[in-house]
């Protein structure tokens, strides 16, 4: 997940990384309209990778982003269940469906790309969406920091999953 950041910090983002994970996806590559893809991430299991903050910045990035923003103790799980699947060209798709964060769904549409190699059929995915739909409201700066350093009112939504036969 990246969000944005705005103001002084304009053109920088905190991409968070989730380590708990899980989904299911049934892709039938001669009926693309007949697969399907569900996915459920651990919101407390985020975890900040930005290289251009201080270190020690790091926990307290999270612990925001966890608590605060999240509120993963009331809201543990962020989920995708989509509803319909289009080809838009040889190796790329159109998903549809609801994204639930904050218990709040929404309806979204990810680009999606088959990447096939040896081991099976990845696919990576990819949307944008505001903070504000899923009733999201980002950390406000201490000591009047939040007047030059702000949070635009989207985020990418990225993913990688690979799919194996059955």
């Amino acid at each position: 997940m990246e969000v944005y950041k705005s103001k002084l910090w304009e053109g920088r983002k905190h991409t968070f990384v989730f380590d708990r994970f899980r989904g299911v996806l049934d892709f039938d590559a001669e009926r693309a309209e007949q697969s399907t893809v569900n996915f459920v991430v651990e919101s407390a299991s985020a975890r900040c990778v930005d290289d251009w903050v201080k270190p020690h910045q790091i926990k307290d990035i999270e612990k925001a982003a966890i608590i605060d923003t999240m509120d993963a103790a009331e809201y543990p799980e962020i989920t995708f269940q989509s509803t319909t699947i289009k080809r838009t060209s040889a190796d790329q798709y159109e998903v549809q469906g609801a994204l639930t964060i904050r218990g709040k769904a929404k309806p979204v549409t990810l680009a999606l790309k088959a990447l096939p190699d040896q081991s099976g059929m990845w696919f990576e995915g990819s949307s944008r969406v505001k903070l504000s739909d899923f009733g999201l409201t980002p950390p406000r700066g201490v000591f009047g920091v939040r007047l030059v350093i702000g949070t635009k009112d989207e985020m990418s939504v990225l993913f990688r999953i690979m799919a194996s036969k059955r």
